[in-house]
């Protein structure tokens, strides 16, 4: 089934989290559930804020501010979303923040790579792209139940919203970007909806909503052949009789 259909999986929120937690990096637990992770300068935060209606969900956020101003960018999963392709996303963070170290280049406020980049992966993996008179341009996956919108009038680079479900249905997980998110997490994000590497899941672990849509590639069998009792070795060939000399 599609990656975006399969379920948040692992129920290790550090599946989703590459931070070098050994270099700097901070974690606190102040509730039940409720995880914060910050960089040692404290501009990008990354937290978990669980669901107390249903503990299966809850909300992913991360941000760029500086401490205790506003944020200048943030990007939101609901907890549907899976851990896989959040830890995609937070690779790719980590990986502007490091670029970022010498203050060279502030890539993490990232304004000049053409949203383009952003929704590439799409295109090559033949979503469908339709642009509107109204500054909206929208993505949809061949199979109808992914969409990604970008907001293409907004600067610098616009807002972004991806939702996954089944049409005329509430969607089984949202994730929201908005204006100022760098399009290389962008990419990232796009990059890990069409990749085709499997996930490991149990039918349990798969949203209900989206269960209908597993399918055996063709060739895997859809279940697992009954074992065979070995079989039961020769009987040994009656003994000849021996002869007796006088």
């Amino acid at each position: 089934m599609p990656r975006y259909l399969a379920g948040p999986g692992s129920a290790d929120f550090q599946t989703a989290w590459p931070f070098p937690f050994e270099e700097g990096w901070s974690l606190h637990r102040p509730d039940a559930g409720h995880r914060i992770a910050s960089s040692p300068c404290l501009r990008v935060q990354t937290g978990f804020l669980p669901d107390p209606d249903n503990p299966s969900s809850g909300t992913w956020t991360t941000a760029l501010q500086k401490p205790f101003g506003q944020p200048q960018w943030r990007a939101t999963f609901t907890g549907a979303a899976p851990l896989e392709l959040l830890r995609d996303f937070h690779t790719e963070l980590l990986s502007l923040y490091l670029a970022d170290e010498d203050n060279v280049e502030d890539y993490l406020l990232d304004a000049d790579t053409p949203a383009l980049v952003g929704y590439m992966p799409l295109l090559m993996e033949d979503w469908s792209h339709t642009v509107r008179k109204d500054g909206k341009q929208v993505f949809h996956s061949p199979d109808n139940v992914a969409a990604l919108w970008h907001w293409y009038t907004e600067r610098p680079q616009g807002s972004w919203v991806f939702q996954a479900g089944i049409p005329d249905q509430p969607p089984v997980w949202k994730a929201t970007f908005t204006a100022g998110t760098p399009v290389p997490l962008i990419s990232a994000f796009t990059s890990s909806l069409v990749e085709d590497e499997p996930l490991t899941r149990t039918v349990h672990d798969i949203p209900i909503a989206t269960r209908d849509f597993l399918y055996f590639p063709e060739g895997l069998p859809t279940r697992a052949a009954s074992p065979q009792p070995p079989p039961k070795p020769a009987a040994p060939p009656p003994a000849l009789p021996t002869s007796r000399s006088r």
